[in-house]
């Protein structure tokens, strides 16, 4: 796990296993709120999912760890009956990551 967390300084194995572990728990929150049976609202469950790709990249995840850990819960959750939908549980995160290691690039160069 190493190699999923970029430092300017060299890898620091503790600080990625922590910030991998906050993104699958945010992941998990999210599949488990999203799997309520009253729970209907899928702006809500798309814009948490794109704030957790975003924090986890900005905290130091490589962009694409970061989407598929905060991803994977709900992916699993839904993944059989969500059809088309699986691509946007995938393509949020993935955006907000990018935004995230776009937003960590730009506060290292300052």
């Amino acid at each position: 796990m190493a190699i999923a967390h970029e430092s300017g300084t060299g890898t620091n194995t503790l600080a990625s296993v922590l910030t991998g572990a906050l993104a699958l728990v945010v992941g998990c929150c999210i599949a488990w709120m999203d799997t309520r049976p009253g729970w209907d609202d899928t702006g809500v469950t798309a814009g948490a999912l794109l704030l957790g790709g975003a924090l986890a990249a900005a905290l130091g995840l490589r962009w694409w760890v970061a989407a598929l850990l905060v991803a994977g819960p709900i992916v699993l959750a839904e993944g059989q009956d969500a059809g088309w939908a699986l691509l946007l549980m995938i393509g949020f995160p993935t955006a907000g990551s990018a935004l995230g290691a776009a937003l960590r690039g730009v506060i290292r160069k300052r």
